[in-house]
């Protein structure tokens, strides 16, 4: 039985062939999933006038689409258009010529009903290819097109090269080209690895976030072991399986000293596969949600749903550091107390209430523990915890946490209020609404929370809000978790809440001026992911932090605040970028731009388009 192999399918590349159905025949039975075929002979350089099509009297452009079933081409063929065309040429009677040969392959390849045709741009001249491009897509209802682009620039003669310019690069083509066409989702990348040779790991990063639909890895990428088994570098494999998704076919090109052709090299990738330990907990559980837009909670607004308590209380990272910093408080602060009391404010389902009480076992100390909780649908799941699970030992209190006179003062307030940008689900608002059940010498856990910012290039998640068509998708922070993207700087601090807050007045608004490091590439800025640390007592920490990311926590996914419009950043700019956090009577909201290398207007200005509400 077949390896499962985590992407769309696995594909051999021919140049030419005689007979197709035996070729594709065979591929099937090796178990590959589809042929990349040329739709028409390379070698047919045909001169296409007024009325012509193109070949002699009586011959046929290719061959017939009765050799397969309309199944067979619709499920095993991706046509490769012809390469030797000249869209950019500086002779108008070429581009005119490779203009009708395009559109006339383009009507061939929505005869067959194949789903997916690549193109390949010369990294010269490409802005008639681009417009060919943009025009095939909007004259197709269906069918997909990939751009057709090396990882990086081929190797050319000294002379060649000097006539080249930056802006010539592999990524700046495609980036060019997927401008021109207005980022259609139907237009992705081929991407070609390199035969030996990787680029730096900034190159493929930057590639990691582009939508490659087909990812070429040339058989000269392999080595032959002692008994001529192929296999990919570690460095390679590491390249390989970082540029796949889920949505990626994986084509196998080139020569083969094996007589049976490509069969050795899908065997290759298989055994890969194979050599890879399972996903962890924490990955398995991310997987539905790569780059999925979601809308962040409201806490304060609305009642969390049973399912929304269940994933939170399956993350043991988090659970377990609440249990060590609760012990570690009861040990160190409260040595010599023969009796604590602990507060949970916002206990939901109860998970940190068990926390509490594990700890308070390790520690031998006794607890007086008291849940509050304002959803009366939690409530019902902590009445019969308080009964059945309990007998006894924690008292359960219907109320919000800002609300609730408490018979007794709080040794230890205990929340998990913490939203993917740290404040951002109101957590300093209702901290601060409810430090008034703490003791004077008592402690908050957790004691303080910042959040960090991060430029990044995002294509995926930003065509998502494109397709939206509103102002206020842009304006609105979505916790994803982003998987398609690439960092463009490391992530810099931006707020900072202490509990207890002992500031007088108690103001939560916040403003910052955030200059990242210089980049190191030339890319898009698509808008800055938000992350988190929070120490919850002393040493013990949780953070979503790229940086010091807590291994195994699952309980956020990073926050993601767009930009309307992206912005080319070139390689040595450095951006900087403005954030307020901004309230009033009966909301919070965040308001964001950015003021260089360009300057933006400002994002949800007022609280227009996005806010928290405090009700």
């Amino acid at each position: 039985m077949a390896t499962a192999v985590p992407c769309a399918g696995i594909g051999t590349e021919t140049q030419c062939v005689a007979e197709l159905p035996p070729v594709v025949a065979a591929a099937v039975y090796a178990e590959f999933n589809f042929v990349l075929t040329p739709l028409v002979h390379p070698r047919f350089r045909r001169k296409l006038v007024s009325g012509s099509t193109g070949h002699r009297p009586g011959a046929a452009l290719t061959r017939s689409d009765m050799i397969m079933s309309g199944a067979h081409w619709t499920a095993y063929v991706v046509g490769k258009l012809s390469e030797w065309t000249e869209e950019d040429s500086k002779c108008k009677a070429r581009v005119t010529n490779s203009s009708r040969i395009y559109f006339q392959e383009l009507a061939w390849a929505t005869h067959l009903n194949i789903g997916v045709v690549t193109a390949k741009p010369d990294l010269r001249a490409y802005l008639n290819f681009a417009r060919l491009m943009s025009q095939g897509l909007n004259s197709t209802g269906a069918l997909h097109f990939w751009v057709d682009i090396p990882m990086v620039a081929p190797k050319l003669p000294t002379v060649v090269a000097n006539t080249l310019s930056p802006g010539e690069e592999p990524w700046e083509v495609w980036n060019t080209i997927r401008t021109m066409c207005e980022g259609n989702r139907r237009l992705g990348v081929l991407l070609r690895m390199p035969a030996d040779k990787l680029p730096k790991e900034d190159i493929i990063q930057r590639w990691k976030a582009e939508p490659i639909r087909g990812l070429v890895v040339p058989t000269t990428a392999f080595t032959a072991s002692k008994d001529l088994i192929p296999k990919l570098s570690k460095e390679y494999a590491k390249a390989f399986l970082g540029l796949i998704t889920a949505d990626t076919r994986i084509i196998i090109s080139g020569s083969s000293i094996y007589p049976n052709g490509h069969e050795p090299f899908l065997g290759a990738l298989r055994s890969l596969w194979q050599s890879l330990p399972p996903p962890t907990e924490d990955v398995t559980v991310g997987i539905p949600y790569r780059d999925f837009l979601q809308a962040p909670l409201q806490p304060l607004m609305d009642n969390l749903q049973s399912q929304t308590y269940e994933v939170f209380e399956k993350d043991p990272v988090k659970y377990s550091q609440y249990q060590k910093a609760i012990y570690t408080a009861l040990t160190t602060k409260y040595k010599d107390e023969k009796s604590v009391c602990v507060v949970v404010v916002g206990a939901g389902r109860g998970p940190l209430v068990r926390c509490a009480l594990r700890a308070s076992q390790e520690a031998k100390k006794d607890l007086r523990l008291y849940a509050v909780e304002k959803n009366p649908n939690a409530i019902v799941t902590l009445r019969n915890a308080e009964k059945e699970e309990w007998k006894g030992r924690v008292k359960v209190i219907q109320s919000d946490m800002r609300q609730w006179e408490p018979d007794e003062k709080a040794d230890i307030l205990v929340s998990e209020l913490l939203g993917s940008f740290g404040d951002n689900e109101l957590s300093p608002e209702c901290l601060d609404g409810a430090q008034h059940s703490i003791k004077t010498s008592g402690i908050s856990i957790p004691k303080d929370s910042t959040s960090y910012l991060q430029p990044v290039a995002a294509p995926k998640v930003w065509g998502d809000l494109q397709s939206q068509h509103t102002i206020k998708a842009f304006e609105t922070p979505y916790v994803v978790l982003l998987h398609r993207f690439c960092p463009l700087a490391q992530s810099e601090a931006c707020f900072k809440f202490v509990h207890p807050n002992h500031e007088k007045p108690l103001d939560n608004t916040r403003e910052k001026l955030i200059r990242f490091q210089p980049a190191k590439i030339d890319s898009i800025l698509h808008g800055f992911a938000g992350y988190f640390e929070s120490t919850l007592y002393e040493e013990v920490n949780i953070s979503i932090r790229p940086k010091t990311f807590s291994k195994g926590m699952f309980s956020w996914f990073p926050i993601f605040f767009p930009l309307c419009i992206p912005l080319k950043i070139n390689k040595g700019q450095t951006v900087e970028m403005k954030i307020w956090r901004r309230n009033d009577e009966s909301k919070v909201w965040y308001e964001w731009c950015v003021i260089k290398p360009s300057l933006t207007p400002i994002h949800n200005s007022n609280g227009r388009s996005y806010h928290i509400g405090l009700r």
